[in-house]
């Protein structure tokens, strides 16, 4: 079977391990009209190392040294696991056949981690657009940002999973847990060691400091086409290390914070949905039935009461769902009075994800936002937003631009400021922590 692909084969396969692996590496480096010095140089390797598994010398390397020589021989999935194979040396059963009974390579491994999303989505269609474009100057980076319950996370899984049949090669998903209240943002180490197992890379061989996992991240990517989710991330700083360098990956970034990329980066800010979507949201999780025959104004005013958020509007919409005796109208009487009380689901909870917000803020931002959920007026501009903070004009605009990049703050027009209803609410029970 494998003469008739890999010819090379019929002279090694008599011969030692050491000497298969090296045949089969030197005829693969000719076919790409390349020198030892110039196969170590793209794999990132010591001349030494090819020279001595072409010679025989080196028939067992690291699995991650296999990686990158099969990177940089533009392997394809069959090539890189008969490589593998014969550098892993003789079966258990003593055998010398590279294609014995073996596991396959962790290069060829193809991940396959999208969770469970939604299967459709209301207000979304020009952000799916962008998601979803594969022209040719389709950004390699998206990024979505937007406040606490915007549905950054259902876009993105969203529109993934109708990526996903044009990356071949994988999708990768991982919860940067930026805003996770019990848990710490993870570390861009930790994710890239998580990424790279997942990508084939045995655990021994992934490197122990941050840049050089980051370095055979890139080179295990490049020429490869795999989709990238990067949900709920805190900051730049954890998301560049994460960043495939060629041109065959996608990748979608959420996070609350409005977060800068490479050059061609497309940011994309989530705003609040329509009523007629947010109608359309509420009656899709309810059920058409638990909404037929109630006036739209009443369902209007429901949506109205959940701030037309995403989360807001699937929260009590599940309520009423899973409550058969109540009526439309009894759930807006309950909405009318705590809120923020009301709009808790099993995991969802309004008031928990603006709590997440909240406790990463540092100190100035937490009182400045109690403070301004003081305010019982429609809009404020600077000079009022200094009053509330007892600040100059100069730091009140500051710290309200600060608010405005992690969603916790709208702009209602140019130096005209307004909090959301929820957030309002939110901002008027917070206290003080201890060091505010």
């Amino acid at each position: 079977m494998y003469s008739a692909r890999w010819p090379l084969l019929d002279a090694a396969r008599e011969t030692g391990a050491g000497h298969s692996a090296g045949r089969l590496l030197r005829g693969w480096r000719e076919r790409a009209l390349m020198t030892q010095e110039q196969l170590a140089d793209k794999a990132g390797l010591n001349v030494r190392t090819v020279r001595r598994l072409e010679n025989g010398g080196l028939w067992q390397p690291r699995s991650r040294s296999v990686v990158l020589l099969a990177q940089a021989l533009g392997l394809d999935g069959a090539e890189r696991a008969l490589l593998t194979a014969v550098t892993r040396g003789p079966s258990p059963a003593g055998g010398d056949d590279p294609a014995g009974t073996r596991p396959p390579p962790a290069a060829v491994i193809v991940p396959r981690q999208l969770p469970a999303g939604l299967t459709s989505l209301a207000g979304r269609d020009r952000e799916l657009t962008v998601l979803q474009d594969h022209g040719g100057d389709a950004p390699p980076v998206v990024s979505l940002d937007g406040m606490a319950g915007s549905g950054k996370t259902a876009l993105a899984v969203h529109a993934a999973h109708r990526l996903a049949p044009g990356f071949p090669d994988g999708q990768l998903f991982v919860d940067l847990h930026g805003h996770a209240r019990a848990t710490a943002p993870v570390e861009p180490g930790h994710a890239l060691a998580r990424m790279l197992r997942a990508l084939g890379v045995p655990g021994g061989d992934v490197p122990e400091y941050l840049d050089d996992r980051a370095a055979l991240y890139r080179s295990v990517l490049a020429e490869r086409r795999v989709l990238i989710v990067l949900d709920d991330a805190a900051d730049e700083h954890q998301i560049h290390p994460l960043l495939p360098g060629g041109p065959g990956c996608r990748v979608i970034v959420t996070g609350r914070r409005r977060l800068s990329g490479p050059g061609d980066t497309r940011n994309l800010s989530l705003d609040l949905l329509s009523p007629a979507a947010a109608v359309t949201l509420f009656a899709g999780v309810a059920g058409r039935e638990r909404v037929a025959g109630v006036p739209g104004d009443v369902l209007d005013e429901v949506v109205a009461h959940c701030g037309l958020l995403p989360l807001a509007v699937r929260v009590a919409a599940d309520r009423l769902r899973t409550h058969p005796t109540w009526t439309v109208r009894h759930l807006l009487d309950r909405l009318a009075g705590d809120r923020l009380g009301e709009l808790k689901a099993g995991r969802y909870d309004d008031a928990a994800a603006l709590d997440r917000s909240y406790d990463r803020l540092p100190a100035d931002l937490r009182r400045a936002y109690r403070l301004l959920g003081s305010y019982d007026g429609a809009h404020f501009g600077t000079d009022t937003a200094a009053a509330l903070l007892e600040t100059t004009a100069s730091r009140a605009e500051r710290l309200l631009e600060r608010l405005l990049d992690v969603h916790l703050l709208l702009e209602a027009a140019p130096g005209r400021y307004r909090l959301h209803a929820l957030v309002r609410e939110h901002a008027a029970r917070m206290r003080p922590c201890p060091g505010d």
